[in-house]
């Protein structure tokens, strides 16, 4: 009795498993077998992302975003198919480290970007980019020691914010497989 009720836990535990396999499929599976490459943004695919307005950076502004358009078409994995058009609007995330005192100058990091595919699907993208501002720290030290001990109060100078100027480009790659239809 004790073999038949465990022959029968394997047959129905067996029958359940080949159920599930069948009738739900991981989604991942199933949109890698229906989408062909010529329907594929690829993973790792750059393009270029290119800034529409100058765009200066204050010392408040710790996060925001900057508007950019895509600069040229973007092809499916096979080539077959335009994915993203050009002038397909992008919008760039960026962090910033204020400028300081003693001349320090502010830093500005673009580390992700969004755009949308043909059939309006947002996309994340990757970049990788810092800009740093000018630097008076060499102005800082010589009245300091010019006008010494009134030359401290240069300690107050500040450094500057850096300037993304309209034009500028950033290489941007989609961090992960999009299907477009």
């Amino acid at each position: 009795m004790k073999k038949e009720f465990k022959l029968w836990q394997s047959l129905v535990s067996c029958a359940l498993i080949i159920a599930m396999l069948f009738c739900s499929p991981i989604e991942a599976v199933a949109q890698a077998s229906s989408v062909s490459r010529s329907d594929l943004l690829e993973y790792g695919t750059e393009l270029v992302l290119r800034v529409d307005e100058e765009f200066k950076f204050d010392s408040k502004a710790e996060n925001g975003s900057i508007r950019a358009s895509v600069d040229a078409d973007v092809y499916s994995a096979d080539g077959s198919k335009v994915v993203i058009k050009a002038g397909t609007p992008a919008f760039i995330e960026f962090s910033s480290e204020k400028n300081g005192a003693w001349g320090k100058p502010g830093k500005v990091c673009m580390t992700y970007a969004t755009t949308k595919t043909t059939d309006n699907k947002r996309i994340a993208l990757r970049l990788s980019s810092c800009k740093k501002g000018g630097s008076t720290i060499g102005g800082v030290i010589a009245l300091s020691v010019v006008f010494f001990p009134f030359g401290m109060l240069s300690g107050f100078m500040k450094g500057s914010m850096p300037k993304i100027p309209s034009g500028s480009t950033f290489v941007a790659s989609v961090m992960q497989d999009v299907a477009v239809e």
